[in-house]
């Protein structure tokens, strides 16, 4: 379909202008005919707020933000978007009121290694009742049970 197309050719262009790669001549063309450089503002608005929207109803559920690797809410892959938010920030490319947002919700900026391990303990837990976690036990290709026994171990 053409529209299919020249949308794959919009994000090519968006793509190349942020590498550094988009020949200059190129890239006044599309501003002199008004390109949005970052899509249109109110639909990524709309897009980030869904995203947002998950995030709180997967705290709701976890008691915390760290959606841990490979987690999919609603057919969305929030874990992305939760290290996307990060990258941001990091990058200082997060708009304020979106920094704001995430901090009145507790938002982690540095999720560890050990946060990402805790926050699946929690999900055990949710899901379990329990945290006597086998010491063979997988989450999410992660091996939780390992860190659990290591964490036993540390704390003698």
């Amino acid at each position: 379909e053409q529209g299919r197309a020249l949308g794959h050719w919009v994000t090519t262009q968006r793509i190349e202008k942020r590498r550094g790669t988009l020949e200059q001549s190129r890239a006044d063309r599309l501003e002199e005919a008004g390109f949005p450089w970052n899509g249109t503002k109110a639909s990524s608005d709309k897009k980030w707020d869904a995203m947002f929207a998950l995030l709180l109803q997967f705290k709701t559920e976890k008691g915390h933000c760290n959606a841990p690797t490979n987690h999919v809410e609603q057919g969305r892959a929030l874990w992305k978007w939760v290290q996307t938010q990060r990258k941001e920030k990091r990058r200082g490319t997060l708009e304020q009121s979106r920094a704001g947002r995430l901090e009145q919700a507790d938002f982690q900026w540095k999720a560890s290694q050990w946060d990402a391990m805790f926050a699946l303990l929690l999900q055990f837990k949710t899901e379990k009742g329990h945290c006597n976690v086998p010491h063979r036990h997988t989450e999410q290709g992660r091996a939780l049970g390992h860190w659990v026994t290591t964490q036993r171990i540390e704390k003698r």
